[in-house]
């Protein structure tokens, strides 16, 4: 049986409890994915309170996304038949002690620590959590169940900025942290009770993972996934920075838009299924992605009035919210018996490519100015663009209530 099978534990367990294990996975993408950005929102006054620039804060986004990146394909090779009920369980727990970590760091240092243990359960989490809903599922329902655990990494990236810069705000930044904490604990408690067992399926080497970059359409998400996030998040990740200093916007003005941009980007990651069925997955992520890039690129070129920066820091959330589901549709398209695999290489040259970009942007914005670190993410993200639309069609299309 192939790793892509759906209904492989337990055949009479409701639907109802099926769909809310799928749920808690995309809880648990949440908050995993929430506090790898939450410092995005929050990176003036963790500098100014553990004596760093802002540029030197940004490791704080940069060095989780490297960890992932790492971890992903050696938790792949090492889990080998570990059931991954008990795999995911151990990856959720990483958070609650990296959020820990972060309330508890008087010095930045320590905060990194707890930033590495952070990347490991990235990794290893969003690389096995979707492929694991998607089992949980009838096989036409599948492609439904990766949009909503999908939507866990879409809402997480989006809403961790707003949410942290709005906390931060009112309460100062390690009360962001603490109340994260406190929603991994209740998450973590719901897949525990709502997880069946998931024997592994396969056991996959190094070599056969490899092999996956072989298939056309996994290669191609693989390079769409490089530029998506190294620009994206050479631009996302001083945001922040750049409302407060070159829009010259409040507190609370930057927390308002940003949440703005978080509301916008829930929107996109919602209405994405239904995108991708109406016009299929390669258009409907050709013009997100160009939305993303467009609006960046004329906010770091022209000095635009405030009414329209903002308007097109919302079309920038939109835009994103949808970029993941398409991406991890796109990849299991591909090839759905090595769905889990490409996971996990997706992973780990999409948190690569996040972290060169946050640490790139950070040369720049602290050398250059953040307009120039957006400047970077536009090109990146319109090269992306440009991939798509020279790729090849998928070998399947997503119609109907596969979609």
């Amino acid at each position: 049986m192939t790793e892509c099978a759906s209904l492989d534990t337990r055949p009479h367990t409701s639907a109802f409890r099926r769909w809310l294990a799928v749920f808690s996975l995309a809880c648990g993408t949440f908050v995993l994915v929430n506090t790898e950005f939450l410092p995005i929102g929050l990176l003036s006054p963790i500098a100014r309170s553990l004596g760093v620039t802002e540029g030197h804060a940004g490791l704080a986004v940069m060095l989780p996304g490297l960890i992932a990146a790492i971890s992903a394909p050696l938790i792949m090779l090492f889990a080998k038949r570990m059931d991954r009920r008990k795999l995911l369980l151990l990856l959720s727990a990483t958070v609650i002690i990296a959020n820990g970590i972060a309330v508890m760091a008087e010095s930045f240092n320590v905060l990194l620590i707890g930033r590495i243990i952070l990347g490991v359960g990235v990794g290893g989490f969003w690389s096995f959590a979707i492929p694991s809903g998607r089992r949980l599922v009838p096989e036409e329902q599948g492609a439904r169940a990766i949009s909503l655990i999908t939507a866990g990494v879409a809402v997480g990236t989006v809403a961790g900025v707003p949410a942290g810069a709005f906390i931060g705000d009112l309460y100062g930044w390690r009360m962001a942290f603490t109340l994260n904490s406190v929603l991994a604990l209740v998450f973590f408690v719901l897949q525990w009770i709502a997880l069946p067992p998931l024997p592994a399926q396969q056991s996959i080497g190094l070599r056969a993972m490899l092999g996956v970059i072989k298939v056309p359409g996994i290669r191609y998400a693989l390079i769409i996934g490089v530029f998506m996030a190294g620009g994206h998040f050479a631009a996302y990740t001083y945001l922040e920075p750049w409302l407060r200093f070159d829009l010259d916007l409040s507190a609370s003005d930057i927390s308002l838009l940003l949440m703005g941009y978080g509301i916008a980007g829930l929107f996109g990651t919602l209405t994405s299924e239904f995108t991708v069925r109406e016009f299929g997955v390669k258009r409907a992520f050709m013009l997100n992605m160009l939305l993303l890039s467009v609006s960046v690129l004329v906010l770091s070129l022209f000095p635009v009035p405030l009414a329209v920066a903002s308007a097109l820091v919302i079309l920038w959330g939109l835009a994103f919210g949808a970029l993941p589901v398409c991406l991890n549709i796109w990849t299991y398209q591909a090839s759905p018996a090595l769905f889990e695999t490409g996971s996990a290489l997706l992973v780990c040259v999409f948190q690569t490519s996040l972290a060169l970009g946050a640490l790139f942007g950070g040369v720049l914005a602290d050398n250059a100015g953040v307009s120039s670190a957006f400047l970077l993410g536009g090109a990146l993200t319109l090269l992306a663009t440009i991939t798509i639309f020279l790729s090849r069609p998928q070998p399947a299309q997503l119609r109907g209530s596969d979609a």
